[in-house]
């Protein structure tokens, strides 16, 4: 049997000014959106849920403002709705289906497994490489030839100078080797270049604060800034 909503509500609401309660005061109260609460005080059922819900809400809003059920007339029994069973259809699972999923997903485990060594195996690789200082050598080798008209002027033993050149900031170098022999290089962070001469070497540095020179096991001092160009004769 349909509530008569109209009179009840007008009577929640008649209650609910009495004590001094607003619509927002009942809504949080009841945990109710404040739209359901002024449709169930207007009678308006076009915005409620179906009168089985309606009849929870009306009990706990009488409850909250003590009236008795019975005034209210919600002991009236229900109209019962009988929402018939349906019963769920389950599809068998093929024994053929369920060895093709089986089929994709080992072979897809074995394959992300195989990935994961290989990239583990790449980034070791990498890892010793950026470890590992690199070394050019690039030795401007000074060829000491004898020939028939200066046999008996020359010694047996020419001493050669090396200069061994560190770079820590990426730079570029530029030398002339006894005056003749020109090389140019363009050095990262941890190479190193050894050059050798017979007289002296003839140094342009794109980064004089950027490399150390150490000639014969000597260091050389080098008075220079990061980013500075500077000439220097080494001999």
């Amino acid at each position: 049997m349909l509530l008569d909503l109209q009179k009840i509500g007008e009577t929640l609401r008649e209650k609910r000014e009495e004590k001094g309660l607003t619509v927002v005061n009942i809504s949080d109260s009841l945990c109710l959106r404040k739209s359901l609460v002024q449709a169930i005080e207007n009678g308006d059922w076009s915005l409620l849920p179906h009168e089985v819900y309606v009849r929870g809400y009306l009990k706990e809003y009488a409850h909250l403002l003590d009236l008795n059920e019975d005034v209210l007339g919600l002991d009236l029994p229900a109209e019962e709705t009988v929402i018939p069973d349906v019963p769920v259809k389950k599809e068998p699972v093929s024994e053929g289906k369920r060895i093709g999923k089986r089929a994709i997903f080992y072979p897809l485990i074995f394959i992300l497994i195989i990935a994961f060594f290989v990239l583990n195996q790449i980034y070791k690789e990498r890892s010793i490489t950026k470890s590992t200082p690199r070394e050019v050598a690039q030795p401007a080798s000074i060829n000491v030839r004898s020939t028939p008209a200066e046999q008996g002027t020359l010694p047996d033993f020419v001493e050669v100078k090396k200069l061994m050149v560190t770079c820590h900031e990426r730079t570029w170098v530029s030398v002339v080797i006894d005056g003749t022999e020109k090389k140019e290089f363009m050095l990262n962070p941890e190479d190193i270049i050894v050059l050798n001469a017979r007289e002296n070497f003839d140094l342009l540095i794109g980064n004089a604060g950027g490399v150390k020179l150490n000639l014969n096991g000597k260091e050389i001092e080098l008075t220079g800034q990061s980013g500075e160009v500077k000439r220097i004769k080494v001999s």
